[in-house]
């Protein structure tokens, strides 16, 4: 049932509804919305339009008193769906976006960028809400931030119940305050852990299917390490543990006794000819950054597109009743034959067969299911980590051997091609964790 509620003037908790609904005027029930839940007063409508409530577009017209809604917390301008059970009525749903602690995150001018993905509000109606951990009343199970408000298509600042379900979207809250959303949402907060590049490495690796797309990977903890690895696979790539986009990269290729480092740690690429082992200790000695939080990885001998190297971003989703689903692929090609291919460092975005047929030429047609088979195994797998997961941007190298090699996951993947390549799934990938929020709550259809 979907409804819209007017707010009149009284010193009671009173909820106006239909004599369908079958309440008796003057009974209590419990009204639920969010964090919220409230013993109010029931009074009957009899004239309401019995065919009302059936769709977003046809809502019953509702009233609740202005002492319920300051209870309640609740939105007058929004359209909510109601469950009813027993004496127990459920309004909603209510959906949080947890952005981090940055106070710049929360004004109406940044959460612009999130307006998007309520391009279905009509499939999901009710509360969804932005707000940082530090907004956080727990004493009333409270938060402060910003709404959607689908009558102005605004994003307005408000005071709210805390939500069923959260979507998280960022790398930096306290993992104490995730540990207690998780409690409070009874484990409804997804995208709830994210690991480093070796933790998913080591993970993986006690997968005996999984693990042979794994390159060859280990921390870079001292000198003699990164010097045996080096000596080991010839060409190597430095990554930091917990950076994304490209940061931090340094490429290190041996070429007889001499090495060749391409560094991309600041901006455009510094390249730089060691002849001599004493040469590239000093560069370790003077860059002691590499043995703290970083990995170093077999470099791969990647298939190229024009000179210059490609990988795919597979993006991975949850849907209703926890089934992962492909909702996008794309292929990011390297700027001017370099070694990093994000959209936002330069690449562009090329569909997976037109990347394939111009790599390949032909006898390529197995590598997309292959690709797709990969992704599923890998989603399934991840489930058993403990965390509760509903998104991945995986990347997967594609080799001149046409063998597929698992570069990393990402749990909060940026989309910036797919906005180029295709708006619709673009607008797909945005909408779908909405609606597997939804699936969650208790107002899933």
């Amino acid at each position: 049932m979907w409804a819209k509620f007017e707010v009149i003037h009284s010193d009671r908790e009173i909820i106006f509804l239909p004599s369908s609904m079958g309440f008796d005027s003057g009974s209590l029930a419990i009204i639920s919305f969010g964090g919220k839940t409230v013993n109010a007063v029931i009074e009957r409508i009899d004239d309401l339009d019995s065919e009302k409530g059936s769709s977003y577009d046809n809502p019953l017209k509702l009233k609740l008193s202005d002492k319920l809604e300051e209870s309640l917390l609740i939105q007058e301008s929004l359209i909510y769906r109601i469950k009813t059970k027993g004496w127990n009525i459920v309004i909603g749903p209510v959906i949080g976006l947890l952005l981090g602690t940055e106070t710049h995150r929360y004004n109406p001018t940044h959460m612009k960028k999130y307006s998007d993905r309520l391009g279905i509000y009509d499939k999901i109606g009710g509360l969804i809400y932005a707000f940082s951990p530090n907004s956080i009343n727990w004493k009333n199970n409270t938060a402060y931030g910003l709404f959607y408000n689908i009558e102005t298509c605004e994003w307005e600042y408000g005071h709210f119940p805390l939500p069923e379900v959260i979507y998280r979207r960022d790398f930096h809250s306290d993992p104490l305050v995730i540990k207690q959303l998780k409690k409070y949402t009874k484990n409804k907060l997804f995208n709830s852990y994210r690991f480093t590049k070796y933790e998913l490495s080591d993970f993986i690796s006690l997968n005996s299917d999984l693990k042979k797309h794994l390159p060859p990977t280990e921390l870079s903890l001292s000198y003699d390490k990164i010097k045996m690895f080096i000596d080991s696979n010839s060409k190597v790539i430095l990554k930091p543990l917990d950076l994304s986009r490209g940061r931090g990269l340094c490429i290190i290729e041996k070429e007889d006794s001499a090495y060749k480092i391409i560094d991309y740690r600041v901006g455009q690429p510094i390249i730089s000819i060691l002849h001599d082992d004493e040469s590239l200790k000093r560069f370790f000695d003077e860059n002691q950054m590499f043995f703290n939080n970083y990995l170093i990885q077999k470099y791969l001998p990647l298939a190229k597109i024009d000179d210059s190297i490609f990988d795919v971003r597979v993006v991975m989703q949850k849907h209703k009743e926890n089934v992962w689903g492909c909702t996008g692929i794309e292929c990011r090609v390297s700027k001017d034959h370099g070694y990093i291919t994000n959209i936002s460092r330069g690449g562009h975005a090329l569909t997976l067969e037109e990347s394939l047929k111009q790599s390949f030429v032909n006898d390529y047609e197995l590598i997309p299911k292959q690709i797709n088979d990969f992704c599923q195994k890998f989603c399934t797998y991840m489930d058993t980590m403990g965390e509760d997961f509903a998104e991945f941007g995986i990347d997967i190298a594609v080799d001149i051997d046409k063998n597929l090699w698992l570069i990393e996951a990402n749990v909060f993947p940026s989309f910036k091609g797919f906005k180029v390549l295709d708006r619709q799934t673009y607008l797909n990938i945005r909408y779908t964790p909405l609606l597997y929020a939804l699936s969650l709550t208790q107002l899933s259809e």
